[in-house]
């Protein structure tokens, strides 16, 4: 997906639960769309307070994003990284986190992938439950600290 559909689905997603796409929610949907690594709250700041958005702004508005569904948030270590909600069906979705340098990084590996599709399939029916999203975190050596 690309970023106009991404603010444009948070729009429809804000509106829902009454709240409106303001400047800021903008700007740090813009950031957050355009970003190649999963940042937490201090680092989506730091990218928007040349644009006179505060942090506790930011704060707020990330609030708002995870309770509408816009953003999701990883908690590695006791520290909260952000990522964007998968538009449509759930979607599993694999993390590694370095144990070195603490980066984080999406792991894509379709083959697991099915494997889980199955195994969330199963625990849907057995259990009579619904899944909206899965979400895991290997531990890992990046490819700099294995070097």
């Amino acid at each position: 997906m690309d970023k106009s559909d991404y603010i444009e689905a948070a729009k429809i997603k804000l509106k829902a639960r009454g709240y409106k796409l303001t400047y800021p929610r903008f700007e740090m949907l813009n950031i957050i769309c355009d970003s190649k690594k999963h940042m937490d709250a201090y680092e989506i700041y730091d990218k928007v307070k040349e644009k006179n958005i505060g942090l506790s702004t930011v704060y707020r508005n990330i609030l708002i994003f995870e309770k509408v569904g816009v953003l999701k948030k990883i908690c590695v270590s006791k520290v909260g990284y952000y990522e964007l909600e998968p538009l449509g069906k759930y979607k599993i979705h694999i993390h590694g986190k370095c144990v070195k340098c603490n980066k984080i990084m999406d792991l894509d590996y379709k083959y697991i992938k099915n494997y889980l599709n199955e195994f969330v399939s199963k625990l849907q029916g057995y259990d009579n439950i619904s899944i909206e999203g899965v979400s895991i975190i290997l531990s890992v050596l990046c490819e700099k600290c294995k070097a």
